[in-house]
């Protein structure tokens, strides 16, 4: 008879001595909850979604309508996490857990901030914003303002944009009953992982835990969904599959443009925000309005590895004037840039200016951080330098 896992046991291998070592069960489920929250580096945060990178435990059996969330987390940037840790020895865990994990996420989409404030309090003891408290000690030279936090978490909640995370100590069963419970949260932006943690005691009784993400992430119109590999979702009369690259491509860039635009604070307050894509770019028109001569985008060019911001001109007589009136202060703005933006404004009639970044692979998550970067410093310093001017001319 075959063994059903795949997954041998880890060896050490210490002063040329190998020694397999044990596995650490049966575990209970509270046992898991309180690794997880302790230590939650025993997430693979970066194999799921590096945006929801770094997390911060926030507290355990957080009371909602649908039950008790047995982990809530939070990012500096406002993210919300809701893990659920079961042990899959019971039937039961198998078939209900994901429906159990989606009914939390639906009961939070319809929470206000002051909804989540309020229980947390509760939970903890605490008052005040406990939330972005709890997130500002952990992160405090990176987390968001406290305004900007909580409009984030809200925005958050009302999209029910969440990532959701059952942890258990060994998943077999229930990824591939997956799809059928999806549908039970039709309306939410969330992404669904399931991750494995053994965990393993060495000869000092250390614990060494090994976690592994089972399933990739597939989108379906506005569902991030946690596929098995070599499975299939069918939405209505269309079917994707994982091999399918265009739909990838289109599913990573109106999930990456979706989280850009979510944190995006550009110094002009007037300023039009880009509007998340399912294309390789994304747009704004510094003028105020949409189609107004000209345009700032930011664009991925994968087949290049880079990523580029650029300024250009309607190819009309409006974006042909709108250059006219701009070439007025055509040095100023050059200046302004400075050395590292690629000035084309002379080369092509309707030609501006830009600047690009060299990026091993534009698709990796590893890369993420450092591409939204680029495009918040870049596209805030073009907006910064084109729309006052242009603004005299609209």
């Amino acid at each position: 008879m075959m063994k059903k896992s795949a997954h041998g046991k880890p060896v050490m291998i210490a002063n040329g001595n190998s020694v397999l070592l044990d596995n650490v069960s049966p575990f209970s489920e509270k046992t898991i909850q309180d690794l997880v929250f302790e230590n939650p580096l025993c997430l693979p945060i970066s194999d799921i979604d590096e945006s929801y990178n770094p997390i911060v435990p926030v507290c355990k059996e957080l009371r909602t309508g649908a039950g008790e969330i047995d982990i809530l987390m939070v990012t500096p940037n406002g993210n919300l996490l809701i893990i659920e840790t079961k042990l899959w020895k019971n039937p039961g865990s198998r078939r209900e857990v994901v429906g159990q994990i989606l009914d939390y996420a639906k009961e939070l989409s319809m929470w206000s901030y002051s909804d989540l404030e309020r229980e947390i309090n509760k939970n903890l003891g605490t008052k005040g914003n406990q939330l972005y408290n709890v997130a500002r000690k952990s992160y405090k030279d990176v987390v968001l303002s406290e305004t900007d936090f909580v409009d984030a978490v809200s925005r958050n909640l009302r999209l029910g944009k969440f990532l959701l995370i059952v942890a258990g100590d060994g998943i077999r069963e229930g990824a591939q009953n997956l799809v059928g419970f999806i549908r039970r949260a039709g309306n939410l932006n969330f992404s669904l992982a399931m991750v494995e943690l053994p965990v393993f005691q060495g000869k000092n009784n250390e614990l060494i835990v090994f976690p592994r993400t089972i399933v990739k992430t597939v989108e379906v119109e506005k569902i991030n969904i946690d596929v098995p590999e070599g499975f299939r979702v069918v939405s209505g009369k269309k079917e994707i599959t994982g091999n399918n690259k265009k739909h990838e491509r289109a599913v990573f860039f109106e999930g990456f443009w979706r989280d850009f635009v979510g944190q995006l604070r550009l110094d002009d307050p007037e300023q039009v925000l880009p509007k998340a894509t399912r294309m390789s770019n994304t747009y704004i028109s510094p003028g105020g309005e949409y189609n107004n001569g000209c345009w700032i985008s930011c664009s991925f060019i994968a087949s290049d590895r880079k990523v580029v911001v650029y300024f250009k001109f309607e190819e009309s007589p409006r974006g042909f004037s709108h250059k006219q009136f701009l070439s007025i202060y055509k040095d100023e703005i050059k200046e302004e840039l400075g050395d590292g933006v690629k000035w084309s404004w002379d080369e092509k009639k309707y030609e501006g200016f830009s600047i690009s970044k060299n990026i091993d692979d534009v698709f990796s998550n590893k890369n993420r951080r450092v591409i939204i970067s680029f495009f918040n410093k870049w596209l805030n310093k073009f907006v910064n330098t084109v729309r006052p001017r242009l603004k005299k001319v609209l």
